[in-house]
């Protein structure tokens, strides 16, 4: 085990029970989740866990690591891959010891709009929910926030993560950050914490507790990185892959991810693809020569390339990425590209995985980022409130377009069964070619996608027909995800 974890272990044994892992890629920050529920466990400062991860795609493959690492514990999930159903408990209540679930699904149970019985939202004006039975459940819990950076990137969501984070504190459940890549902004969010990150020597200053690893930094010290910038993707993914290196691939766009994916004779892992088909993709990931994909790929998966092509996001979503190259190795020569134009700044980092070193990536990181206050004291009103008014929380959720998070999620069917669809955010429907059904009755999709159309089309639905309307998709590739209008027939 390394040591700035088990300096946070230490801590969690002291009995403190607020603690931020910053600590690098590739660490061992989220495997160590389960033994921090012990330590906390072992104190009488919880007796359940619940680990709230950013994607439902991640939960997967944690899930199946944590029970394979850890049979004296119970795992189970609540929101994710419903293809986990044959071999772990759905929890909708966090009834379980040890649940995972995603943060949409967190916020809304503290907000009090219980994910199990949301569907009740869009069918009543004045909803009779049990928000008290996952909040009864959450009151005894560790939790667990992985992958905490990855809020900061929108006003709402960091929003939703800053009012869960003090409404645990005021309940005084115990609550681990984890994450590579927080800024100062951390200081504000995650107020009251004890910070762990690494250092040149160990040390403690305030909230500050830095920790000195020199086998981690003598196994880095043997990790170096080119890097440079490239304007065709395909030439150089090609070059790499002959001289006999894995080469990562990742863009923002799907399309640009399908059309690369033919191309190159690559796996593609992208949201907008079937369980069955990201399955498949994820199986070939140790062996593919060439993977593209979008951040799906780029944060929480164990995976080891030698090359990196990658746009040049925030430093963030950058330094995730560059966690995939190199991984699992004591000596290695990493190469990362950046498309196109790119900051001098990014090209001058040296050091991607000791972040306390001089030219390290830590000074590109948000200094402060925006909150949307008005969001911010609505969510930690609503959470403190013992009763609420389901009437007056249902406003406010529509009015937030279906999620006090991101945006409502949908089921988008391309075959039978739960393995041939995916869940589709309702603000991206407008980029679908696809049909809507109720059971098996046909209902026209929305007329307009503007000011908030979808969602008064999906609540007409649901008042008119007495359920959540399905969505197939009608343009699919199998192995390339949904067809969107933009790409056209050139995917």
């Amino acid at each position: 085990m390394r040591r700035a974890v088990e300096r946070g272990l230490e801590l969690a044994r002291a009995g403190v029970s607020r603690i931020v892992l910053e600590l690098p890629t590739g660490y061992g920050k989220t495997y160590a989740a389960p033994l921090f529920y012990k330590a906390l466990r072992e104190e009488g400062l919880c007796s359940k866990a619940i680990h709230v991860m950013p994607l439902r795609a991640l939960i997967r493959k944690q899930i199946e690591r944590y029970a394979s690492a850890h049979p004296d514990i119970k795992f189970a999930y609540q929101d994710g891959d419903v293809l986990l159903r044959d071999r772990y408990e759905k929890d909708p209540y966090f009834r379980e010891e040890y649940v995972l679930t995603t943060l949409d699904s967190f916020v809304h149970n503290l907000a009090k709009v219980p994910v199990a019985e949301m569907w009740k939202f869009y069918k009543s004006e004045r909803p009779s929910v049990r928000y008290h039975i996952p909040l009864a459940y959450i009151y005894p819990s560790c939790v667990f926030l992985d992958e905490a950076h990855m809020a900061a990137g929108s006003r709402k969501e960091l929003a939703a993560v800053k009012a869960a984070v003090r409404f645990l504190k005021e309940l005084g459940v115990p609550t681990v950050v984890m994450s590579a890549t927080l800024g100062e902004w951390k200081r504000d969010v995650f107020k009251g914490f004890r910070f762990v990150s690494l250092g040149d020597r160990d040390e403690e200053r305030g909230d500050d507790v830095k920790v000195a690893d020199p086998e981690f930094e003598r196994r880095m010290s043997n990790v170096t990185y080119k890097v440079g910038r490239v304007d065709n993707i395909e030439e150089v993914a090609r070059r790499k892959a002959e001289e006999g290196k894995r080469v990562l691939v990742i863009v923002n766009d799907v399309c640009r991810v399908q059309r690369l994916s033919e191309t190159l004779g690559a796996p593609a892992v992208h949201s907008l693809m079937t369980r069955r088909d990201r399955e498949r993709a994820e199986r070939e990931l140790d062996k593919a020569q060439i993977v593209v994909g979008t951040d799906a790929i780029g944060a929480g998966v164990d995976v080891d390339f030698d090359v990196l092509i990658t746009e040049a996001d925030e430093v963030e979503r950058v330094v995730q990425r560059v966690g995939r190259v190199c991984r699992n190795r004591e000596s290695c020569v990493g190469e990362i590209y950046f498309i196109g134009e790119v900051d001098e700044k990014l090209l001058k980092v040296k050091n991607w995985r000791l972040p306390h070193k001089p030219d390290s990536y830590m000074h590109l990181l948000r200094g402060e980022t925006e909150v949307d206050e008005r969001h911010f004291w609505f969510l930690e009103t609503v959470m403190k409130e013992e009763r609420v008014d389901t009437g007056r929380l249902r406003k406010k959720l529509l009015k937030e377009g279906g999620s006090f998070v991101r945006h409502a999620l949908l089921e988008a069917e391309v075959g039978e069964g739960p393995e041939e669809s995916f869940t589709v955010p309702l603000d991206r429907l407008e980029q679908l070619e696809f049909e809507a059904y109720v059971g098996e009755r046909r209902i026209e999709p929305p007329r307009s996608y503007e000011g908030g159309e979808l969602m008064r089309w999906l609540l007409d639905a649901v008042a008119e027909h007495g359920d959540v309307p399905r969505i197939r998709v009608v343009k699919y590739r199998e192995g390339l995800g949904a067809v969107l209008k933009k790409c056209g027939e050139g995917v």
